[in-house]
């Protein structure tokens, strides 16, 4: 497989991604990484940059530490090399590690089908937790070895602490005793031994082991005898402590050996992880996207960026081949972009099989080849003696040999470097041998019977890069199907040339130009201005689209607000009714202790448990409510403002609601609900009788008896009047009018029932009556 890298500059990519590389193994995968041509395979590598780039932007990226590669020492675990305290301090910052990250991932185990392509991965990690606290258990975050790591450590080191006290003691004491003969009074260090300062005329009164002297002779340094055997008692201790560590060692070296196998794998787990994050982080910069990748040859690029240039600079490309438009001649002027579209496909095809997310729109199609071939730029070696044209043709013959199906061709400024005649020949002759393979090619030139190869050749497609006439400067925009002019001369009187030149130049062009070449460039102007409109249209219908997604957001945004108040007065609702039910159960049990009951004290009753339910909605009647007054709505438990009072009816703006309500409706504060008192009544044996039930507001009279009617209509409003319900809906239908006239005699003759009225259209009109309760 042939991929030209270096042409297209897709080292330069991977240099960038190195930079976010935590381990110098990922950072070598990385440059060894060579573009796949497997759609399965690349379409999941670059899933798990995706999907990566996605997890780290919500949950920050994984703690990986500074060169986290261990693979020297896991190499020695599996040999059973014992570790020293130093390697062992390396181990214990790779489980460290390794515990963050498994928790990092933990934490969003809640989303892992989200996040797959990386799970996938962690859920392979073993956890080496034992091991870490057995770390911590035995020594502090420098690796000091704590003294309660093994009992005998514990009795050596303070064995060592007496000794030390015993031998400061001693030299102290002989401080004193020798002073007279001392240059210093104090206690030096010489070679790990505590000496005395002995003037050099006394160096016979101090019996002891000279260990240095003094610039000057006069001062001699002598470990006296008297602490000799103090000291090599200390120093025999500290290589028993030294032992001792290396056995504490030894113990989790052997713990390491026997979990050298998952060990290994965590390590590569992390290393491909590290890459993949790299890759992320890099996607993340340059806003990369994961397109849609086909093996059809399919090119279609929208708003693709080059990722090596400035976003600020860069102007988006668009790019469409196929099979049956397999070629593309872009033309234009120099400086134009005609090279940068050309690198722009080559390199993001390239990342794109390397697993790397490329900068374009998400709905843009990717095709993969086997091979990349690129001749861009001028790339002659002095060495070698190779003319531009020599360079030039050395590629394309490279290019020829080793062609096959499947292949993406990109070369810059095809047949140039000789004489124009020859030169146009010559491409013309390339381009036909290499369209004999299934490849997609594109190709840059300003030969203008090249021009007109493209245009009536089938299979081929021209784009242009735009050039503003008018300020004579490069738009660095392609459009396709156009075909585009050098503009020579007017870049080179922009330039400075002399007008009488450039006048000259311009009339030997225009006996040149032929009648095809002026249709080509009258239809490129046409096409350029369509262009223009087109893009006018793309960016209002951008603009219209993003007002739309507002208004969809708001309108969620108001029916989740509507939703979410609906369900607050559903729950109060219910609180409210469960409150009454129960002081009706109350009453209920009271009224038990009651052998009879009559039709006097069930009125009572039913006044009392009405007025109860509705004692929290009485106000003052004197409270006066104006215009701009701020009022508690109790029925929606929320305040509001009035903006309008007609006729003791109050126009109030809460939220986004705007209703009117009765004045006993409102309030100006919150007030406290009163006490209920509860009052002892006798209950009949038979409690069944009394019983709440959930009931219709409706009452079907159809079919009923004339003399049953009243029963009936007594138990509805008894019913109604213990659950709260205000209104009820008499279904007598047409009929004789029979019992129609008996609801409303009974509704004349009731105490309980405000008032009454037909059913209006869609109620049932005269055949129903609608009664209010008091």
């Amino acid at each position: 497989m042939n991929f030209m890298i270096k042409p297209l500059e897709l080292d330069i990519i991977k240099n960038q991604i190195a930079k976010f590389c935590k381990s110098e193994s990922s950072i070598q995968r990385l440059s060894d990484l060579k573009p796949m041509t497997e759609v399965d395979i690349i379409t999941e590598s670059l899933k798990e940059v995706e999907q990566m780039a996605t997890f780290i932007a919500k949950f920050q990226s994984i703690p990986f530490i500074e060169n986290f590669d261990i693979h020297e020492l896991v190499s020695k675990a599996s040999k059973g090399f014992y570790f020293s305290l130093e390697e062992i301090l390396q181990f214990r910052l790779f489980f460290k590690m390794e515990f963050d990250a498994i928790n990092h991932f933990r934490a969003q185990r809640q989303d892992e089908r989200t996040y797959e392509s990386i799970f996938k991965y962690v859920n392979q990690l073993k956890s080496h937790y034992n091991i870490l606290n057995k770390f911590y258990d035995i020594m502090d975050e420098k690796g000091e070895i704590y003294d309660k790591a093994s009992p005998i450590l514990h009795d050596i080191r303070k064995k060592m602490a007496n000794s030390d006290r015993t031998l400061q003691t001693k030299m102290q004491t002989l401080l004193q005793k020798y002073q007279q003969y001392l240059s210093e009074n104090i206690v030096v260090l010489r070679n790990d031994r505590l000496c005395l300062a002995v003037k050099e005329s006394f160096k016979n009164k101090i019996p002891g082991v000279l260990h240095d002297m003094s610039q000057s002779k006069q001062t001699l340094y002598i470990e006296p005898e008297a602490t000799r055997i103090i000291t090599q008692e200390l120093e025999h201790l500290k290589l028993q402590e030294q032992n001792e560590i290396l056995k504490i060692l030894s113990k989790i070296s052997e713990q390491i050996h026997k979990e050298y196998e998952s060990i290994k794998l965590n390590l590569e787990l992390f290393i491909e992880l590290d890459l993949i994050q790299a890759k992320a982080k890099y996607a993340l910069q340059i806003d990369g996207m994961r397109p849609t990748i086909n093996k059809e040859g399919i090119i279609n690029f929208v708003s693709a960026r080059h990722p090596l240039i400035d976003r600020k600079d860069v102007v988006p490309i668009d790019m469409k081949l196929n099979k049956e438009k397999n070629t593309m001649l872009i033309t234009g002027p120099n400086t134009g972009g005609k090279t940068v579209a050309l690198k722009t496909l080559g390199l993001l095809t390239l990342m794109a099989q390397s697993g790397i997310l490329v900068p374009l729109k998400p709905e843009s199609e990717l095709a993969v080849f086997d091979q990349v071939f690129a001749d861009i730029g001028d790339e002659q070696s002095i060495m070698q003696s190779l003319s531009t044209f020599s360079s030039h043709i050395k590629r394309i013959i490279y290019m020829i040999e080793h062609m096959k199906d499947n292949s993406l061709v990109l070369i810059d400024e095809i047949g140039s470097g000789t004489d124009p005649g020859e030169g146009v020949s010559l491409a013309i002759a390339i381009i036909e041998y290499l369209r004999q393979y299934d490849i997609r090619m594109i190709v840059t030139t300003h030969y203008s019977e090249l021009k007109q190869y493209a245009f009536e050749t089938e299979g081929m497609v021209t784009a242009s890069v735009a050039f503003d006439v008018a300020s004579l400067k490069p738009l660095y925009k392609l459009t396709l199907g156009a075909i585009g002019s050098s503009h020579a001369l007017l870049i080179a009187k922009r330039l400075g040339l002399s007008n009488e030149i450039y006048e000259r130049a311009k009339n030997l062009q225009l006996n040149k130009t032929s009648d095809l070449a002026k249709v080509l460039e009258k239809l490129n102007n046409e096409i350029y201005a369509i262009e223009q409109e087109k893009a006018y249209l793309k960016s209002e219908n951008d603009k219209l689209n993003e007002l739309i997604r507002l208004y969809e957001e708001k309108r969620r945004e108001l029916f989740d607000k509507e939703a979410s108040l609906v369900e607050k007065i559903t729950d109060r609702e219910t609180s409210k009714f469960k409150k009454a039910y129960h002081e009706l159960e109350e009453l209920i049990e009271e009224l038990k202790e009651k052998n009879a009951i009559n039709h006097k004290d069930l009125t009572d009753i039913k006044t009392r448990v009405n007025q109860s339910l509705k004692n929290d909605q009485i106000l003052i009647e004197d409270e006066k409510i104006n215009v701009d007054d701020q009022v508690y709505i109790r029925s929606y438990d929320q305040y509001g403002v009035v903006h309008q009072v007609k006729d003791d009816k109050y126009l109030v703006k809460f939220g986004m609601f705007e209703l009117w309500f009765n004045k006993h409706e409102l309030a100006k504060e919150k007030t406290k609900k009163e006490t209920k008192k509860v009052h002892k009544i006798v209950r009949p044996k038979k409690a069944e009788d009394l019983k709440v039930t959930t009931f219709s507001t409706e009452v079907d009279l159809r079919g009923k008896r004339f003399e049953d009617v009243k029963r009936i209509m007594d138990d509805a409003i008894d019913k109604s009047l213990l659950t709260n319900v205000h209104e009820l809906r008499i279904i007598h239908g047409f009929g004789t009018g029979a019992i129609r006239k008996a609801v409303q005699d009974y509704i004349k003759k009731s105490p309980y029932i405000k008032s009454s009225r037909y059913g209006g259209e869609g109620e049932g009109l005269n055949g129903v009556t609608i009664i209010t309760l008091k």
